[in-house]
This record gives structure tokens, C-alpha cells and sequence, in this order.
């Protein structure tokens, strides 16, 4: 047996190309058990998030099994697989071990030393956990990877400075705006993005504050603790003639804004200016919305240039981090191998 990882991130692969290979939590089921039958491996987790898609799996053998994920991706979502190959990597142990703690510890990530991602990552688990395709090995695995996250976090200074794609939103509003006291902030969503999102806001002097969700009775908790107001869904268009900021941060698949709604929004507004960021994947809001006059639209790939300050002294901390990583992780090797569950590296 042999721990592989394919993926994608946002340095190989473009928002347009991981937005289509975003696996959505209805259809997480179906993934996982697909993965298990099709490549036929005892243990799968599939990690999926608005900067990177990877499907760790435990191999019983290696020959043709990176081609096989990678049609499985294709098959599943429906792309044809040679706008894969340029933008795919693959590993095997221990490369593939040392991969996985290095997400989990936030030094993988756009804005490297993030904490959301150790989040992700015992999400990811979790689900996999609770569908059964996790065994012996996949549980020390990321029992041990989680642990390298917390002791990297706990005996560096390389989350020190760090922000995470929320406050990196937030700095992009800045820009645009002196101040945040007289703006109405409307966010789409009411998950943990959108309660980040709001929390940075609210920490600028933001006062008025919109939440939008599919379900407004999940959006009640989230406008309550911030002080702000539900909004429903079927009462977004006169949203859009109030707010001066939108966030879009939900799990939707598809655009929960058109550029049709926002052009109709803008002439009952006046052309007052209005700028959103988009931060989810797939994206919430249509690219094109960014055409229309005094619109300023940006997604989690534009926040990218944002993300590299502070990236110094983050990177100064690497090589600590480097050292736990690898103490971890052949720890965790020993113990498998003497177990006989892994093939020696």
C-alpha cells in the first residue's frame, strides 16, 4: 500500500479551471464512494476548497493509478481531460505525506501561514470518516497531519502577521473605500468564510450590515451576533440598490448574481459605485458584472498580489516549520511501516 495525492491549487490551476472541479457537499458522497470502486483503493479523503482540489488515496499498487484519478476528475465533472494534464500534480510517499502536512500547517497555502485551511483539512476528514472510505491508515495519517498543523502554529511566528482570504477581502475594500462606517455591507452567505468576512468588517467600523442566504433561518444566528439584518433571498434585487460592498461567500454552484441584476441595480442607484469581491468557488457572482461602468469586481484570484504582505517574515519561519513537518512525518512513517500497512518509500 502506498499514499498518493492528485490535485490542483491556485498556483497550478486558474479560479475558471477549479471552480469546474469543486466537488459540492451533496455530491461528496458520490465522489468519495466513485473513488473507492472506479480506482478500486481501500481509502480515499477528497480535500476541496476555493484555492485548491485533492484526492488522497491509499494505492494498492502504483502502475496507472494517476491516470485513472485523473479520468475519474474529468468523468465526474464533465471535462475533457487534457485540460487536466497542464495543471495537475502528483505524489507518492513520502513526498505525498510531506504535501499533506504542508497544507494542514498553512504553508501551501495563497496567504502562507493561514489558518482556515487546518479547518478544511479536519473538515475534509470528518466527511471522509462519516461515509466510510477511511481506514487504519488515513486515520493516523490525518490525525498526525492536524497535529503538525497545531504544533507548527503553536511553535512558529509564521501565522504572525498572516490574514486570512477574509481580511485579504476586507484590505481590497479598503482600498477602494476611506471608510467602512457610512457603507452597507452586503454578504451572500452565512457560513464560516462569510462569518470571517463579517468579523474583519465589523473590526473597520462597518455598522450596516446585510446577510442574504438560501435558507434565511440559517442567516438569523450570523445577522444576530453582528448586528445586522436577514435578508431574503427573494428581496436581493433591493438589496443591491442599498449595499456599497457585497461579499459573495456561499457553497452555491452556480451565479447567484447576474450582470442583468446588477445593471438594473446600478440605474435605479444612480451609478453610485459598487464594488464586490467574490470569494467563492465556484464563483457566486457573474464575470461579467465587472464590465458594467463604476462596477469594481474582484475574485480569490485577484486577492493573490494582497496576499504577499507580510510574506517575509512568514518565510523566514519556513525552515522551523520544515523541521516539524519532517519530525512528523517520520514518525508517522515508522509507525505504519512497523505495522506493515505501507510499502517502505
Amino acid at each position: 500500500m502506498e499514499i498518493s495525492v492528485l490535485g490542483l491549487n491556485h498556483r497550478t490551476a486558474p479560479v475558471e479551471l477549479r471552480e469546474r472541479l469543486a466537488f459540492q457537499d451533496q455530491r461528496l458522497p458520490e465522489a468519495l464512494e466513485s473513488v473507492r470502486r472506479e480506482i478500486g483503493v481501500p481509502e480515499c479523503v477528497i480535500l476541496s476548497t476555493c484555492n485548491r482540489v485533492e484526492l488522497y488515496t491509499l494505492l494498492p499498487e502504483r502502475n496507472g493509478q494517476k491516470s485513472k484519478l485523473t479520468d475519474f476528475l474529468s468523468r465526474f465533472h464533465d471535462i475533457e481531460p487534457r485540460l487536466l494534464s497542464d495543471h495537475t500534480y502528483w505524489h507518492l510517499q513520502p513526498d505525498s505525506v510531506r504535501h499533506l502536512f504542508r497544507v494542514t500547517a498553512g504553508l501551501d497555502s495563497m496567504v502562507v501561514g493561514e489558518s482556515e485551511i487546518l479547518g478544511q483539512v479536519r473538515d475534509a476528514y470528518a466527511k471522509a470518516v462519516s461515509h466510510g472510505t477511511v481506514g487504519g491508515v488515513f486515520h493516523r495519517l490525518f490525525q498526525t497531519a492536524l497535529r503538525a498543523g497545531k504544533d507548527v502554529r503553536s511553535r512558529t511566528r509564521v501565522g504572525q502577521g498572516a490574514v486570512s482570504v477574509s481580511s485579504v477581502a476586507v484590505d481590497l475594500s479598503r482600498r477602494i473605500f476611506r471608510t467602512f462606517s457610512s457603507k452597507t455591507i452586503l454578504i451572500l452567505g452565512a457560513g464560516q468564510m462569510a462569518e470571517a468576512t463579517i468579523t474583519c468588517l465589523k473590526g473597520q467600523g462597518v455598522r450596516s450590515i446585510l446577510v442574504a442566504n438560501r435558507t434565511p433561518e440559517a442567516a438569523v444566528p450570523l445577522a444576530q451576533a453582528v448586528g445586522g439584518q436577514v435578508v431574503p433571498f427573494t428581496e436581493l434585487d433591493a438589496a443591491l440598490i442599498q449595499a456599497d460592498i457585497i461579499i459573495g461567500s456561499t457553497a452555491a454552484d452556480h451565479y447567484l448574481l447576474t450582470r442583468l441584476q446588477v445593471q438594473q441595480a446600478m440605474g435605479l442607484r444612480r451609478q453610485r459605485p459598487l464594488f464586490l469581491i467574490d470569494i467563492s468557488v465556484p464563483r457566486n457572482l457573474d464575470p461579467q458584472i465587472g464590465q458594467l461602468e463604476n462596477v469594481y469586481l474582484y475574485d480569490i484570484d485577484d486577492l493573490q498580489g494582497i496576499a504577499s504582505s507580510n510574506l517575509q517574515m512568514r518565510l523566514n519561519e519556513t525552515e522551523s516549520c520544515a523541521q516539524i513537518i519532517e519530525q512528523q512525518m517520520d514518525g508517522f512513517l515508522s509507525r505504519v511501516a512497523g505495522h506493515g500497512e505501507l510499502v517502505e518509500p
